[in-house]
């Protein structure tokens, strides 16, 4: 079954981010299934900008944002407990800054750390926005017009 673009991208971003060597589980879900003593990466679509200036008549282009949420317990110096999870996020997503010739480009944005929940400990979050640009068939989301295929 044909997918849009930007779906396959959100599939190869989780598969790099589930690579060997992963400090936490990627899941493609909202935050509430996510264990509230999990540490975790959750990603998820927020929206999507189609441009059809500057392309061709055929094709639009697609800027995405992602949210990718790091969920991390924490009792303090809660900067430092996410560090190693966003440094792994930032360089697994920058690996191959293409997805294999799927997107134009793919690469973070805007980083934020706040709090899901304050009790015994505190359940943070990152909220690391990932940003995936491509262009894609004006008819048909599922062709790459980037790398025509």
């Amino acid at each position: 079954m044909a997918q849009t673009i930007w779906t396959r991208a959100a599939t190869a971003i989780l598969a790099a981010l589930n690579a060997e060597g992963s400090p936490a589980t990627a899941y493609r879900t909202r935050f509430e299934a996510v264990e509230a003593s999990e540490t975790a990466f959750n990603l998820f679509a927020t929206d999507i900008d189609c441009k059809y200036d500057d392309c061709a008549n055929d094709s639009v282009k697609i800027d995405q944002p992602l949210t990718l949420r790091i969920y991390v317990d924490a009792t303090n110096e809660v900067d430092l407990v996410a560090d190693p999870l966003v440094l792994w996020a930032w360089k697994q997503i920058r690996l191959d800054p293409t997805l294999g010739q799927l997107v134009s480009d793919v690469y973070i944005d805007n980083i934020k750390i706040g709090y899901m929940d304050k009790s015994a400990s505190d359940q943070i979050c990152v909220d690391i926005t990932v940003r995936v640009e491509v262009e894609v068939d004006r008819n048909d989301p599922s062709i790459n017009k980037t790398y025509l295929s």
